[in-house]
């Protein structure tokens, strides 16, 4: 494990793979494994520029903690949220006294502004409740998160001995939700075909992609589907999406409201049983 250090150079050969690291170290593997993310490195350096695989969803989101015990008893450890066309400003209390901020905002324009914190401020700062006051704890990142909200889509998931994994290759953003434990699930899945294939290496990555890739193709529609009740981009389409969380409150109708907002996946992520030993003759 190495932190504050990222991959500057992949060089692949005959039976492995050579890294090159920021830190000036390198390593030689067997299998690299690309799970860096949205904007992941590994991908760019083996499979070319990230807007080959970019599907931008129309918003800008941004998150941080502020540290406030007056507010963190104000807003307690239910979500609350202020939704105005095109806005949509939600927070929740955490331990310590810390609370929680998701600001997410309609936009065109997937260019990220060079002063975040200033660009979160100037949109929001017009709204009620406690924005204002949190927007004047505004840090700048890294300690504010502020990125697009998008997906990744790829027709090919490895090269060679260089496979990705999570949102490297697949993000469902997090619209759909689900992107953790679909993470979770490839990675389990790329074990098992590992395990499966015995060394045959090329057969293990096609097989691991053609078990997963299906059900993210699923999460990532369900993304694409919600994109609508985001910040809406209008008044009778909040009322809207208030009617729908005052249904999602009712015993029997919340599960109307739930199955809409779920994958409806029929693919069943199973691991592969294992061959069973042949049994002893004579028995």
């Amino acid at each position: 494990m190495r932190y504050h250090t990222s991959v500057e150079g992949i060089e692949q050969i005959n039976d492995g793979v050579i890294v090159r690291l920021t830190d000036g170290s390198q390593c030689e593997v067997d299998l690299l494994v690309g799970a860096d993310g949205v904007h992941s490195r590994v991908r760019e350096l083996v499979f070319g520029p990230e807007h080959s695989f970019f599907r931008y969803l129309g918003h800008h989101v941004a998150t941080y903690l502020v540290t406030d015990e007056d507010l963190n008893r104000e807003v307690g450890m239910r979500y609350h949220a202020v939704v105005v066309p095109g806005l949509m400003a939600g927070a929740y209390a955490l331990r310590d006294d810390k609370v929680a901020l998701l600001l997410l905002r309609r936009e065109v324009d997937p260019t990220l502004p060079e002063d975040p914190a200033s660009a979160l401020r100037r949109h929001f700062g017009d709204l009620d409740w406690i924005i204002p006051d949190v927007l004047r704890s505004c840090p700048q990142p890294p300690e504010l998160y502020y990125d697009q909200v998008a997906q990744i889509e790829m027709d090919q998931w490895s090269r060679g001995r260089v496979v990705l994994l999570g949102d490297a290759c697949g993000a469902v953003s997090l619209f759909a939700g689900h992107g953790a434990s679909m993470a979770m699930a490839a990675a389990w899945m790329l074990t098992d075909e590992l395990r499966r294939a015995e060394g045959d290496l090329p057969t293990a990555l096609a097989r691991y992609q053609q078990r997963m890739q299906p059900t993210i193709a699923e999460v990532q529609q369900l993304g694409r589907r919600v994109v609508k009740w985001m910040a809406p981009s209008s008044r009778s389409r909040i009322a809207a999406l208030n009617w729908i969380m005052r249904l999602a409150a009712i015993p029997g109708a919340n599960r109307l409201v739930f199955r809409s907002l779920s994958p409806g996946s029929s693919h069943t992520l199973i691991p592969s049983r294992p061959a069973l030993p042949e049994q002893a003759s004579g028995r």
